[in-house]
């Protein structure tokens, strides 16, 4: 089947205040409906946004601008192939506006592999989990300070940073870390490149993807600090677009299908999440006993 996917990329750099501002252009619960139905019984011609942000290898623009990634493979698998919208990608640079802008409604989902938390379910609904994401630190070549987990960096008296409002950030604030936050990941890898920072902490696949043969810096080892589980974003009302969306996603996993997608990103079969882990389970129950259970079995 032709995927029904149109790769109109749009700018999708929103300040904070604009976000707040502007009232709320989505498509509806699920996207337009008054279009007519494809030979599926599912809706045909209607366009869904979809926000990516530039981390390899979940979502980003390759060099001909085109959008590209683990995450994006499988949207357009799902929203185009299989529920046969016609999809627009929204580029949104900062991290800190994926979630407000869906919720202003400027996309309809966010596919960036986003970590479910609790924190996060409070404003968006996520579909079921797709990814398991371990941690791992951008240094200088040889690593100096010989540092390799979070508990490393505590009393170090180095400069760490990490993305604004991403899953990294909020664990270093546990365990008591002074860092600071930039807005995307090139931001991060430019700011230890340069040697304004000592340490990036980031998931371990993207600095890998993203840093790990550039020039004077190296990837430490992975670590799990906590259960950390991706998967894509929804507006909290669009509740049949998230259920239809979870009944192909089952379908992909139970085929194996979800696994050829994802592996030509890198992904293997140890980034598969548990297949008894919910959605649920990651916005409502504590971490720390989720990690217990799903992580140190």
């Amino acid at each position: 089947m032709a995927a029904k996917t149109s790769m109109a990329v749009k700018a999708g750099a929103f300040s904070a205040a604009a976000l707040l501002a502007l009232t709320a252009c989505g498509n509806g619960d699920d996207a337009d409906t008054d279009t007519e139905e494809n030979g599926n019984g599912e809706a045909a011609g209607d366009t869904l946004t979809i926000a990516l942000f530039g981390e390899e290898p979940y979502s980003w623009l390759d060099d001909a601008g085109e959008p590209t990634g683990a995450t994006i493979a499988v949207a357009e698998e799902i929203f185009g192939e299989r529920m046969g919208y016609d999809i627009d990608i929204a580029e949104e640079p900062d991290w800190g506006n994926l979630i407000p802008g869906l919720s202003a409604g400027h996309w309809d989902v966010v596919s960036a592999g986003m970590s479910i938390t609790g924190e996060r379910c409070a404003e968006a609904a996520f579909g079921e989990p797709e990814l398991v994401y371990t941690t791992a630190l951008l240094v200088e070549e040889g690593n100096p300070h010989d540092v390799h987990d979070f508990e490393d960096l505590v009393d170090a008296d180095l400069d760490v940073i990490a993305l604004s409002g991403a899953v990294e950030s909020g664990y270093m604030d546990e365990v008591g870390v002074d860092h600071d936050t930039v807005d995307g990941a090139d931001d991060g890898i430019d700011f230890v490149q340069g040697g304004r920072a000592d340490v990036f902490a980031l998931t371990a696949i993207s600095l890998e993807a993203m840093a790990g043969d550039a020039d004077g810096v190296e990837v430490t080892d992975s670590f799990a600090h906590e259960l950390s589980v991706g998967a894509h974003t929804f507006r909290t009302e669009d509740t049949e677009l998230l259920e239809e969306f979870n009944e192909h996603l089952a379908d992909l996993k139970e085929s194996g299908e979800y696994l050829d997608l994802v592996s030509e990103f890198g992904f293997t079969e140890d980034e598969m999440p548990p297949g008894e882990l919910t959605a649920q389970e990651l916005c409502e129950e504590d971490p720390a006993e989720l990690t217990e259970q799903y992580l140190e079995d």
